[in-house]
């Protein structure tokens, strides 16, 4: 088991972390100023310091909307995935180091020791996804590039004319596609293993339509085109952004899975040997699903190479599992996508969509999580083999082990050995509305703690959690301060900027 992140990007942040970009600072009216944060004031004001100011001016937390820290790269990012999920939503990394009754204790690299009322915990992972972070963002704009079907040159300068392709905008650490206009993709070319899970959050408006490629290589295929330029198949049919023939276009080998409100669909996307694009569609029994045409939702796409495994999660919950492939060679070689590579594209247009808290980890090959199996009166222990999960009711931890209740007698295991623990809904308090005045800090690679302002440096800043209480908050690990926190996909984001 891989309790460290031997994170791929480390090295990179680091060295970037010594040049120390600057500080950004959003408002809600949209204005935004590059400087350094210098800490908070009593008074909910936040201190900024511009080389344009003689001197550190005081703003109002009422009307920023975000500080982005350090060009969104933490100074020390933090070293193991091990949290807690609270009641509020809370995500706060940490060790466990104490359970009873009353209450968890966690040890922090942030905020030292936190005592956290058992009945506010929904969730304790001490191993939640087996293996290392590959990526999570986006809070660097630079990592991402964008790609058209109509353009297999490259997208032309933004000259904001009305023929021109549409294009996704970066804001604090999400993407946002407008919604006027459809087919430019948001690409990552790199940080897929051949295990891997991808997570991410999307939010949308009017009638979702998206597609995400996974395991793409981005080969480049050979489509005709007429004299207007427009795409077309090998077969000459005019393509439109909405087709899924445009998939090899964009994606080269690769998997797509395509999302709508009320159903979904897999294809295969391949580059022949003469350069020219395939489809081919992945057959299941039952793609129906239900999304609203406006709403929220962590997805999870989980590919196996090696085995051919594909299976989908939508808010922790399983969705559908494919298979492709098997373990011989053979096998493993007809599984399409051949890359590391994934990307976004959105298919309707009027169809806002955000895409944010991006992560990429190694799979450990576990086939559901234990939010699936959590019930109202039975504690859930899921093990990080990702095949054995136990039911009861979680009573301590002592000297590393966690002693469960079972129906059927008494069990010890290694907190090691568990990927996460669901605790019963029906012993948790209620979730209570957050202070208007409150910010949330997002750390790296995972981990946000909400809190009203006290006061601070630029290095440190003092909070009052509604669950931990005061907190003495290290911001070496902080990428960014949330002032507009929301769970309202509407009031969340503004598609027109």
């Amino acid at each position: 088991m891989i309790h460290k992140l031997a994170v791929s990007w480390m090295c990179g942040v680091m060295v970037l972390a010594a040049a120390e970009p600057p500080d950004l600072v959003r408002f809600s009216n949209g204005d935004q100023l590059h400087g350094a944060f210098q800490g908070f004031k009593e008074g909910s004001q936040a201190v900024w310091r511009n080389d344009d100011a003689a001197a550190p001016v005081d703003f109002k937390t009422a009307r920023i909307r975000h500080v982005i820290l350090r060009g969104g790269r933490p100074l020390k990012p933090l070293t193991s995935l091990s949290h807690v999920a609270l009641v509020n939503g809370d995500r706060v990394p940490g060790t466990i180091t104490g359970l009873d009754d009353e209450a968890l204790t966690l040890e922090t690299t942030f905020a030292g020791s936190l005592r956290i009322p058992r009945q506010q915990v929904a969730m304790f992972a001490p191993s939640p996804l087996g293996g290392r972070v590959h990526y999570h963002g986006p809070f660097v704009e630079d990592e991402w590039k964008m790609a058209n079907a109509s353009f297999p040159d490259g997208l032309p300068p933004d000259g904001k004319d009305k023929d021109e392709p549409g294009r996704w905008a970066f804001s604090g650490s999400a993407w946002y596609w407008p919604g006027k206009f459809s087919g430019t993709a948001l690409l990552r070319e790199s940080a897929m293993p051949d295990r891997s899970i991808l997570r991410f959050d999307l939010a949308w408006k009017n009638r979702l339509s998206i597609a995400i490629g996974f395991h793409a290589d981005f080969a480049k295929a050979k489509p005709r085109a007429d004299k207007d330029s427009e795409i077309q198949d090998p077969r000459g049919r005019r393509l439109s952004p909405g087709d899924s023939t445009v998939f090899p276009l964009l994606f080269g080998n690769s998997y797509v899975l395509q999302i709508f409100s009320t159903h979904l669909m897999l294809f295969r996307t391949t580059v022949d040997g003469d350069g020219a694009p395939v489809v081919e569609r992945v057959q299941i029994n039952g793609n129906s699903i239900r999304l609203g045409d406006t709403g929220k939702a962590q997805m999870e796409i989980r590919g196996n190479r090696l085995t051919g495994q594909i299976s989908l999660f939508i808010n922790d919950e399983f969705i559908v599992s494919w298979s492709e492939g098997g373990t011989t060679p053979e096998d493993q070689a007809r599984y399409a996508g051949k890359g590391a590579g994934f990307g976004f594209v959105v298919q309707n247009e009027d169809a806002p969509v955000k895409i944010s808290d991006v992560m990429v980890a190694e799979w450990n090959g576990m086939p559901d999580s234990a939010r699936s199996l959590q019930t109202d009166e039975q504690d859930i222990v899921l093990l990080a083999n990702g095949t054995d999960r136990f039911s009861g009711k979680v009573e301590s931890l002592k000297d590393g082990k966690i002693r469960l209740r079972g129906k059927y007698g008494q069990f010890l295991f290694e907190i090691d050995d568990i990927a996460e623990i669901r605790f019963a809904r029906g012993r948790l308090a209620k979730e209570t509305d957050p202070a208007p005045d409150s910010l949330t800090v997002r750390l790296s690679p995972l981990g946000e703690v909400s809190g009203r302002p006290l006061a601070g440096s630029a290095s440190s800043i003092r909070i009052l959690n509604p669950v931990c209480g005061e907190m003495n908050f290290n911001l070496e690990s902080a990428v960014m301060l949330d002032f507009k926190p929301s769970n309202n996909a509407i009031d969340d984001w503004d598609a027109d900027f």
